[in-house]
């Protein structure tokens, strides 16, 4: 019975999404997170259809698995800019509702890839190691003033998925843990 949007760089899969969602429920955004002018763009067309923004879960993410020879300073910036700038500038536009509000809810995906980089996974791990030291910033900064914007760090684990292992956690079930830790 909740609204969603989604938001996501491919238009297919949210189409799909949407087509499987209740009528009414579900707003597809396609729209890169990497490009803070499009995720202004996209949560004013999120407000303008659904009203204002009272939860975040923060899921963005490239894995380019490509070697640190192979890696050049755009490549590696360019996953940088997805997946701790994506985070940075949703969570800029949501913060613009719930502060206004008092309340709402922010969870931020992230792994443990930051403490033990794997082979090959130097940006994504520099990246979403960021993450996690973003979402402590936000409590230090945010924390004492707005006890009822609650911000959360999770770590679902790896998945099966493309990005993932073939032998993870199957992307539904972990989609509904994230749906239920959203609006505990």
């Amino acid at each position: 019975g909740v609204r969603v949007a989604g938001l996501a760089r491919s238009n297919a899969p949210l189409q799909q999404m949407a087509k499987d969602a209740p009528e009414g429920l579900f707003l597809p955004v396609a729209v890169d997170v990497g490009d803070p002018e499009a995720v202004t763009a996209a949560f004013a067309k999120i407000r303008s259809e659904m009203g204002a923004v009272s939860v975040l879960i923060n899921n963005a993410a490239l894995y380019p698995r490509r070697d640190i020879l192979e890696e050049t300073v755009d490549s590696f910036m360019h996953t940088v800019q997805v997946n701790l700038g994506g985070m940075v500038a949703c969570t800029a536009q949501a913060l613009h509702d719930m502060v206004e509000t008092g309340v709402g809810r922010i969870v931020n995906v992230t792994t443990y890839a930051g403490n033990g980089p794997a082979p090959t996974a130097a940006a994504y791990s520099v990246s979403k190691g960021a993450c996690r030291i973003y979402t402590k910033a936000l409590l230090a900064d945010l924390g004492d003033r707005f006890p009822d914007i609650i911000i959360n760090e999770w770590i679902p684990g790896a998945l099966n998925t493309t990005m993932g292992i073939p032998d993870g956690l199957e992307p539904a079930d972990v989609a509904r843990w994230g749906g239920k830790l959203a609006l505990m």
